[in-house]
This record gives C-alpha cells, sequence and structure tokens, in this order.
C-alpha cells in the first residue's frame, strides 16, 4: 500500500474515531402543535459519492446531531445515494426519504418519495409529472435567476418552493426567493414554504430547515405534510417563512426549535472524513 493511500486511511479512521467520541445527540420533547406533530427537516442533502462530501449512512447520525427529524438525499441526477442512505438507516433515528435534485437546463427541482431518477432533459412541467407519478413531491429548488424556469402551469402544480435557503441569507438574492415564492402562492395557495440547506460538506446540515405539522411520524405524514402545505421555513434564528396563520402557530415555539450549535470538533471530523474519502478516490483512480 502507497504511503498516500495508508495517509488517507489514518485520517478516515481518524476522523470517524473523533465523530463517534464526541458524538453527542440533543435531547427534544416532542412538539404538538393544533393536534399535529412537529417534525424538524432539511429535504436538500447531498451526499457521496456524487455531490456530497459524507456517505449517505454517515448522514442519519448528522442529521440526529443538528436536531432534524427527517432529511432527504437529493443528489443530482440520481437516486441511488438516496436509497443507500434509507436503506443503512436506523429505525429508531431521523427518517431517511429517497431524493433527487433534478438539474434542468433553467430549473432545479427537488423530488422527495421517488425511487427512479426523473429525466432532467424535459421541461420543468413534465419532471414535476413525473415525481407525482411516483408518488413524490416536487419542489422548487433556490429559485433565484437562472433556476426560475416554471411556467404557469408548473407554478401550480408544485408541492412546495425553497422560501428559506442559505441563498437568500444574502440580501441581494433575497428578493428573488421572495418574488418566486410570491409568484409560486398566486398560483397555489396551499404550496408549502420549504427550508432547505443545500448540504454538500459544510453549511451545516438543518442551517436552513423545514417545520412540518405531521399526522404521524412516517415518510407518509411526511410527504402529506408537504403535499398539504403544512409547512414553514427557517434559516438559523432568523424569521419563520410560509403563510401568516402557519406562522402564527408557530411562533410560541420558534426557541424551542432553533437548530442546536454544531461544535467545532465535530465539524472537523466531518472535514477530516470528506478529505480523507477524496484522497482515496484520487488515490485508487491514480492506482
Amino acid at each position: 500500500m502507497s504511503g498516500a493511500r495508508i495517509l488517507a486511511v489514518c485520517g478516515l479512521v481518524a476522523g470517524v474515531a473523533l465523530g463517534t467520541q464526541t458524538d453527542t445527540t440533543p435531547s427534544r420533547q416532542p412538539i404538538m402543535v393544533a393536534g399535529y406533530q412537529v417534525l424538524s427537516g432539511d429535504f436538500h442533502v447531498h451526499a457521496f459519492v456524487g455531490d456530497g462530501g459524507i456517505p449517505p449512512w454517515m448522514l442519519q447520525r448528522h442529521a440526529a446531531r443538528v436536531g432534524l427529524d427527517v432529511i432527504a438525499i437529493t443528489n443530482h441526477n440520481q437516486t441511488l445515494a438516496g436509497r443507500l442512505g434509507r436503506s443503512s438507516a436506523q429505525r429508531l433515528g431521523p427518517l431517511v426519504l429517497v431524493g433527487e435534485e433534478i438539474t434542468g437546463r433553467d430549473y432545479h427541482l427537488i423530488g422527495i418519495g421517488i425511487e427512479r431518477p426523473v429525466d432532467w432533459h424535459q421541461s420543468a412541467r413534465s419532471a414535476i409529472a413525473d415525481v407525482h407519478a411516483q408518488g413524490g413531491v416536487a419542489i422548487a429548488a433556490h429559485p433565484m435567476h437562472g433556476f426560475d424556469g416554471y411556467d404557469a402551469v408548473a407554478l401550480a402544480d408544485l408541492d412546495g418552493v425553497e422560501a428559506a435557503h442559505r441563498d437568500a441569507l444574502s440580501s441581494a438574492m433575497a428578493l428573488q426567493f421572495e418574488e418566486f415564492y410570491q409568484r409560486a402562492l398566486a398560483r397555489n395557495r396551499e404550496i408549502a414554504a420549504i427550508g432547505s440547506s443545500d448540504f454538500h460538506t459544510s453549511g451545516p446540515m438543518g442551517l436552513c430547515r423545514t417545520y412540518l405539522l405531521v399526522r404521524e411520524r412516517s415518510e407518509v405524514g411526511v410527504i402529506e405534510a408537504i403535499r398539504d402545505g403544512r409547512t414553514v421555513g427557517r434559516c438559523e434564528s432568523s424569521r419563520l417563512r410560509g403563510r401568516p396563520e402557519l406562522v402564527h402557530l408557530f411562533e410560541p415555539y420558534r426557541d424551542v426549535l432553533a437548530p442546536p450549535d454544531e461544535t467545532l470538533v465535530q465539524t472537523l471530523a466531518l472535514l477530516l472524513v470528506w478529505v480523507s474519502l477524496v484522497a482515496l478516490a484520487i488515490v485508487g483512480l491514480r492506482g
């Protein structure tokens, strides 16, 4: 074994060991609002191998650490990472849903609750129809200029819009997100306001998240809540985004729902794992 490969393996082992030794899961009591259970979700998460930095089988534990109840693994134009993440998920941990970021020419669309990849060469309207045909929900991803290629029919057919996203933290981008959300809302008054971190390696996961009102803690319950628009989005500790009547319901719980701080040690452990995996991939290709 070459010296570079040995170094990469040692780095990977050290990163996993450091993350395991400092791993803590915040204790949270269930929250009930208007007869629904509140879940915290991040529906735009990427995994390695692909366009993320963490293997899919490690994401459930990371989601628990940052106070999430459900995530969707949504690599670009493939569902393999999501299916790997779901198959390795533990029953008592956060729910792991299969998804895809359908990367079209003038739109990016999150499909959740699907099994097969959706063709990205087609229009947004057709891609949404394909997601629905699989029983999933379709969410407009970071719909700023260049990613907002949705005609009137597509806007009406969307189940959700990323109204809270890390790019929207920029004042220059925030207006574009708000304009798109209002356009979609005009076509569908029940459209779900989604908060997503667009997590790859840093971010962190859950930086922006969705609060859902679910009838049951299951994939069916999550999909139903999004389809019925029982959600609000939020980035960090900023204001809640969504329909006023739903924001009003969540306001008394905003401090309880605030995401826990991720420790520096955990961040370094994840970074070490990611760098080691990339190094192993490069060494393997050269070998």
